[in-house]
């Protein structure tokens, strides 16, 4: 039987732009697209979600929300269950990369962020 399974993420108090931001960027990264809709194996549809994506690790496509202020991934994670995990770690670092970089700007730094290997640098420089 096929169904959508929901997943909470540590994201507390999100920014939706900077969510939004964080599942380009991550779709362009691998790959993928970002779409209007999700299915589930069955071929049941949703679209009930800020931002999706589809890659071609995550077929069916993963669907994100934003619900009393939790983030949640929807889909169908049958068989996909270590790739949704590692998406979802990658959403988690990537926001908080974005949210760093974006609060240090607004305090007047010079920001430039870049990655090495798995590790995001984030180099920022007072004009002061």
């Amino acid at each position: 039987m096929s169904h959508f399974s929901i997943c909470k993420i540590e994201i507390n108090a999100p920014n939706v732009e900077l969510l939004k931001q964080a599942v380009e960027q991550l779709a362009k990264e691998l790959d993928g697209e970002i779409v209007n809709e999700i299915r589930d194996w069955g071929g049941n549809i949703r679209s009930d979600f800020i931002i999706a994506v589809k890659t071609s690790r995550l077929r069916r496509g993963v669907g994100i929300t934003v619900e009393n202020g939790e983030v949640k991934l929807v889909g169908d994670f049958f068989n996909v269950e270590e790739d949704v995990e590692a998406f979802q770690k990658n959403l988690v670092k990537t926001y908080a990369t974005l949210a760093v970089a974006k609060s240090l700007k607004s305090l007047g730094y010079n920001v430039q962020t870049k990655k090495q290997a798995e590790k995001v640098i984030i180099l920022a420089e007072s004009y002061y």
